[in-house]
């Protein structure tokens, strides 16, 4: 003997297996959404890193030197969005070192926090790692599960070069 339901709903055993079949879902794809955002800080960073090496380039070029501080690209107009000089997670201003002559090309001129930081206290925390921009143009991840790299993703010296 078969039931029939005459009003056309769902039965409760229905309802309650969609449920469990949503939250298994939702629980295998939830420990995925931090890395991705830290991924998408990451990314960010690097494309703010890029336009800072560009326009301290441009500012040697035009004035002669480097600026004594970031803000200095954005007071002069070299780069036209102060927010490119912030962190995206914490809006604290990038770290900067102005570069002197004769520094090599591995030398840190940028970078979302200062090198020194301990791994912890990075706005990468996810990742431990911290992006940096180099004299020689070079941007960098590092500190990430012991890679100071990855490969495919600097910027091409001749781009963003600061030296002069």
């Amino acid at each position: 003997m078969t039931r029939r339901n005459s009003d056309g709903g769902f039965t409760l055993i229905e309802l309650l297996v969609v449920i469990a079949i949503i939250a298994i879902l939702s629980a295998a794809i939830l420990p995925a959404i931090p890395a991705a955002l830290d991924r998408s800080r990451v990314n960010t960073c690097r494309s703010n890193l890029t336009h800072i090496g560009i326009a301290l380039r441009m500012y040697y070029n035009d004035q002669g030197g480097y600026p004594p501080e970031l803000a200095a690209l954005h007071q002069t107009g070299f780069i036209t969005d102060d927010t490119l000089l912030l962190c995206t997670k914490t809006g604290a201003p990038y770290y900067y070192e102005v570069p002197q002559a004769g520094e090599p090309v591995d030398t840190t001129v940028a970078a979302c926090v200062a090198p020194n930081t301990p791994a912890g206290e990075r706005p990468h925390s996810f990742r431990n790692s911290l992006v940096i921009l180099q004299r020689g143009g070079k941007i960098l991840e590092v500190g990430r599960r012991g890679a100071v790299t990855e490969p495919g993703t600097e910027t091409k010296p001749e781009r963003a070069s600061l030296q002069p």
